[in-house]
């Protein structure tokens, strides 16, 4: 045994790029554990880097602007991280995903809290989610509102309570006046007239007495739960996997791009050329085909064995090929020009944008180093794109315009390769 790993040692003296190799291989694992576990640490502790948003669209009435109150008061929130802004921008903001979530506060907030005594119903507030951009943060946004409502309802029975309190000291120094009154009287002899101000007395404190006890049931659950957040999604999704199908699709692809370049070496000839044009365009268009072949039977995959259903199917393919003619450009354009070397800093790219995509938790919910990467990454591009086919039904012009600029731009990085080798011998 010891001989054996005698003569490993001494291979890899005599053969230093194996070493490099290995230690390459030696990093991964570290990379993939500690960029992955980065983006997901603690996201539900991070909840004030998610953007809200809240709509105040409450009409003060006298004595009272609850809608204004609670606005300042989840602005200045630290532990939830509210923008306040009108209607039509905060439904622009859900729509793109800059803001996760929306809380509209209705007209007649005031007027029915300041009513509440007698109230039949509770008051109805509504949030708004968006589930195909990040189906994660709509669950975030909901366990948050969860907890919302009991402080919003703690609030209101708070101040409930103190009015209450106030009434009750009001009508106490009332009492205490009319008792001084019939003492006065009494020490006046005129006890005919004291008898009569004490029974009206007794009267009134009877007739307050039923009135803050004849509480209906329905009014009896309406202070208890005055308030009740109703929630409402924009683009709701069958199922998790869904929302999770632009994440998982484009790791795919770009795992399959790694995976054949390391395997297929593209910059070995099988057969001779004139050109070096010819030569690129002979082996590019067997690649470009095996790419798309493999795209397509991903697609097919997804379609029929995990029941996807895009809101636009064909759009959903035929980006899913740009999307994997984008990646093996890149890919390949490094392994062409770096060799292995090239394929392993790809295969630590591509674990670096998977910390870096958002594809597990928004963004936000991140270190600050991975938000900064972010928007600019080829699978936030992907992701990006994916999700407006198969949940959102947006535009996707930006999205195929950066990724065609990434075909066009790194093929001519491999033409160059095969125009800096052309002299290359057939193999």
């Amino acid at each position: 045994m010891a001989s054996m790993a005698l003569h490993e040692m001494r291979y890899l003296h005599q053969h230093p790029a194996v070493i490099r190799i290995l230690l390459g291989i030696l990093v991964v694992p570290l990379v993939y554990a500690v960029t992955f576990l980065a983006s997901v640490w603690n996201p539900y502790g991070e909840l004030q880097h998610l953007p809200m948003a809240v709509v105040n669209q409450d009409r003060p009435v006298t004595g009272m602007a609850w809608g204004r109150q609670v606005t300042r008061q989840l602005v200045r929130d630290r532990s939830l991280d509210f923008r306040q802004m009108p209607m039509q921008r905060a439904q622009q903001q859900l729509a793109t995903g800059h803001v996760y979530l929306v809380l509209q506060i209705p007209r007649e907030a005031s007027h029915q809290l300041r009513h509440l005594p007698t109230a039949t119903r509770p008051l109805h507030v509504t949030y708004r989610t968006n589930a195909g951009q990040s189906a994660v943060a709509a669950k975030m946004g909901e366990s948050a509102m969860t907890k919302l409502q009991i402080r919003l309802n703690q609030a209101v029975v708070q101040a409930e309570q103190q009015a209450a309190r106030q009434q009750l000291a009001q009508q106490t120094r009332l009492t205490a006046g009319q008792l001084r009154q019939i003492a006065q009287l009494t020490a006046a002899n005129q006890g005919t007239v004291a008898t009569l101000a004490l029974s009206r007395l007794q009267t009134q404190l009877a007739r307050g007495a039923q009135a803050m006890t004849a509480v209906t049931p329905a009014q009896r659950r309406a202070q208890v739960t005055p308030i009740r957040l109703i929630q409402r999604d924009t683009h709701s999704l069958a199922n998790n996997g869904t929302g999770m199908a632009p994440y998982f699709m484009t790791i795919a692809l770009f795992v399959g791009c790694i995976t054949l370049n390391i395997i297929y070496d593209a910059g070995q000839r099988h057969g001779k050329y004139r050109y070096f044009a010819l030569a690129w365009l002979d082996k590019m268009s067997f690649l470009w085909g095996f790419v798309v072949l493999a795209a397509s039977a991903l697609w097919l995959g997804v379609w029929q064995v995990n029941g996807l259903r895009p809101v636009h199917p064909l759009a959903t393919y035929l980006f899913s090929l740009l999307i994997i003619l984008a990646f093996f450009s890149l890919v390949t354009c490094f392994r062409l020009w770096l060799g292995l070397t090239g394929a392993w800093l790809m295969l630590l790219f591509m674990i670096f944008q998977i910390g870096c995509s958002g594809g597990t938790y928004p963004i936000e919910l991140t270190n600050p180093l991975l938000r900064a990467f972010h928007p600019y990454l080829p699978m936030t591009i992907a992701m990006s794109g994916l999700h407006q086919t198969i949940s959102l039904g947006g535009s996707i012009t930006e999205q195929v315009a950066i990724l065609v600029g990434m075909v066009v731009a790194f093929s001519l990085g491999t033409l160059a390769y095969f125009y800096r080798h052309q002299d290359v011998s057939a193999e």
